[in-house]
């Protein structure tokens, strides 16, 4: 027997009992659709999960702390070189306080404005564009030297706003980041960008008579750029300034040279520019995280990362989408009852029919494929039409949930309400079909009706010739 035999047979015999055709059809349909706008409803928390935690920063980057299992751990030069040789780093930078080196900026006729320099972070320039780190104007900070008596710096959003006005009382000497009725920020007394900034390293020793002892460090200040504000790639970007590590290393040595500053090889020398209160690393990929995670806690330091907050939340995410699924498994396996019970009941209709093609010399195997494809048949439009109906239902939750279709709280409603299993914000979508599930639920559904299809096949094989034909 042809396969176009076989399909056209396939085809006249469901077309023979319509009615029966469709309600066997229909099971699979609820099947379906449950199961698909189930782990559609699963998957559109777990986006909302990630929206939520990327906004919260960065889901590929860890902080590694300076502190550990052991007290004789040291976060330095040579742990970051092994870091960033770990599979799945793309770049590493530490984020060294300078707060010990006691600076000041200076800007304005006769030093005018001043800001002490407390947010001084030393860092890698070349690593920041990796951690998200945008200028609004100017450039990135750069690794090249700076001229002598010079100090390249990056300022943060809103670092010039710490500028204060010496001529001034204390009550009304800033001016602060916060924007007029009409949403413009004021501007600060000095302009990064434009304004000549002086950096002075104040003196630690002073006489009787107040004057320092030993000559200030200066630098002329060339801000090379300021950042955009962003708390969620840093709080840092918003009122700390930043200078390459090298730089304001080389910065240190001529103050301690000056101030006559004899390092303690007793100590731990934990001054934040050679064993460092932080180090940032970014991951190439975020499934990466938890393995380089793991790997340098094996180094025996504590680490941070959005990642072990979100591991917990994806575990309770899959144990709930395996209940919604479980759940609308149950229809769908209702659905494979009523084909099985459909196929036997053709087969006692049609036993005569059978035993006729036996004799007429026709193939068991062609038999069997007769009946697995009319109970695959019925699986494949089932399906199809599941997910139709799915699509349309998918639609019309994220409709309601994006517009508020069922009254003044209507989509805010349905977001509570799924709010409760995922955290899901009104307004976000509700349901999320993507293509691969699409096609996993018509291919599962045709799966399951040639399951369904596959005992009755059998016995229909079976039956003796001379039995059917005798069959009434």
């Amino acid at each position: 027997m042809k396969l176009f035999d076989l399909i056209s047979m396939t085809f006249r015999n469901l077309l023979r009992r319509k009615a029966r055709t469709l309600l066997t059809m229909t099971g699979v349909v609820v099947g379906t659709c449950a199961i698909v706008v189930m782990i559609s409803l699963g998957l559109a928390m777990t986006q909302a999960m990630e929206e939520s935690l990327a906004q919260m920063g960065d889901l590929t980057q860890i902080t590694i702390q300076n502190y550990g299992s052991s007290q004789d751990l040291k976060l330095n030069d040579e742990v970051v070189s092994k870091v960033q040789k770990l599979e799945g780093v793309v770049a590493v930078t530490p984020m060294a306080s300078a707060s010990n080196l006691n600076m000041m900026a200076y800007a304005g006729r006769n030093d005018r404005y001043q800001m002490y320099l407390y947010n001084v972070m030393g860092v890698y320039p070349e690593a920041l564009p990796y951690f998200g780190y945008q200028v609004q104007e100017g450039e990135m900070l750069t690794s090249s030297p700076a001229p002598k008596k010079t100090a390249y710096m990056m300022f943060g959003g809103e670092s010039a706003y710490e500028f204060e006005d010496s001529k001034r009382s204390w009550r009304n000497n800033r001016v602060y980041a916060t924007p007029d009725e009409n949403g413009k920020m004021p501007d600060p007394f000095v302009d990064p960008m434009n304004d000549k900034i002086t950096l002075r390293l104040q003196a630690r020793e002073f006489d009787e008579n107040g004057k320092p002892k030993y000559p200030e460090v200066t630098r002329d200040v060339h801000v090379t750029g300021v950042l955009v504000s962003d708390n969620s790639v840093g709080w840092e970007t918003s009122y700390y300034c930043f200078m390459d590590i090298r730089e304001l290393r080389e910065l240190e040595k001529e103050y301690k040279r000056v101030n006559k500053i004899r390092d303690d090889k007793n100590s731990d020398n934990n001054n934040g520019l050679e064993n460092y209160q932080q180090v940032k690393v970014k991951v190439s990929d975020i499934d990466l995280v938890s393995q380089v995670d793991q790997a340098i806690k094996g180094m025996g330091f504590e680490t941070y990362s959005l990642d072990s907050v979100r591991e917990p939340m994806q575990k309770q995410m899959q144990q709930q989408q395996l209940f919604l699924g479980s759940l609308a498994a149950i229809s769908l396996l209702v659905a494979a009852i009523g084909i099985t019970n459909t196929m036997i009941m053709s087969i006692y209709e049609r036993t005569r029919e059978i035993g006729v093609m036996k004799v007429l010399g026709c193939r068991v195997g062609n038999i069997r494929a007769v009946f697995l494809m009319e109970a695959g048949l019925i699986g494949f439009g089932g399906g199809l039409a599941g997910v139709g109906i799915s699509l349309l239902i998918s639609k019309l939750l994220n409709y309601l949930s994006m517009n508020g279709g069922m009254g003044a709280d209507g989509g805010g409603m349905l977001s509570g309400m799924m709010g409760g299993m995922g955290g899901m914000a009104s307004g976000s979508q509700l349901s999320i079909i993507p293509g691969w599930l699409i096609v996993a639920a018509i291919a599962f559904a045709t799966v399951i009706g040639l399951i369904s299809g596959f005992y009755p096949a059998n016995r229909a094989v079976k039956i003796s010739a001379l039995e059917a034909i005798k069959h009434e």
